[in-house]
C-alpha cells in the first residue's frame, strides 16, 4: 500500500463513509473519509499522531466521451473493467489529505525548546535599544 510507505507502522484507524446515488443523470459516489496515523515529525524526528479527514465527490463513467459532458462541479472516476477497488480510492484521498510536512504544533522537544530560546535571546540582544531597556529596568527597580 502506498500509504503505509509515508507511515511509521501499518497500524491506525481509518473510517470511510460512502454514499452511492445520482447526480445530474450521472452515478454518483460521495465520500467522507478520516483516518488516525502515526507519522514522523520532520522537525525532531519522533513518532506522532495525527488524524486527517477529507470529502470527495465523483461522477463514476464508463467512457471518455461521458467526461465530456460532466458538469465542472464533479470530478470523474472513469470505471475500467468490472471491478473497481474501493480500498485503493479511499487510499487515494487519504493520501492526498496528508499535509505536506508534518510536524508538532508546539516545540517538539527540550533540544527545540532550547534553540527557540536562543533565537529569542539573540534577537532582544541584537536590538539597538536592548542596553538602554536594561538600564531603565535596572534603575526602576531601585528606584521601588
Amino acid at each position: 500500500m502506498r500509504l503505509s510507505e509515508a507511515l511509521l507502522n501499518d497500524e491506525g484507524v481509518v473510517s470511510a463513509k460512502l454514499e452511492f446515488g445520482q447526480c445530474v443523470g450521472f452515478a454518483c459516489l460521495r465520500a467522507k473519509v478520516s483516518a488516525k496515523l502515526l507519522v514522523e515529525c520532520q522537525r525532531c524526528l519522533e513518532p506522532m499522531h495525527i488524524e486527517v479527514t477529507g470529502k470527495f465527490k465523483f461522477a463514476l463513467v464508463h467512457s471518455e466521451e461521458e467526461l465530456e459532458l460532466l458538469p465542472e462541479e464533479l470530478e470523474p472516476l472513469l470505471l475500467e473493467g468490472e471491478e473497481q477497488s474501493i480500498i485503493d480510492l479511499i487510499e487515494d484521498e487519504l493520501l492526498l489529505c496528508l499535509p505536506m510536512v508534518t510536524a508538532h504544533k508546539g516545540e517538539c522537544s527540550d533540544f527545540m525548546a532550547e534553540q527557540q530560546k536562543k533565537i529569542k535571546a539573540d534577537k532582544e540582544a541584537s536590538h539597538p535599544f536592548a542596553a538602554l531597556k536594561a538600564l531603565k529596568d535596572d534603575l526602576s527597580n531601585k528606584v521601588n
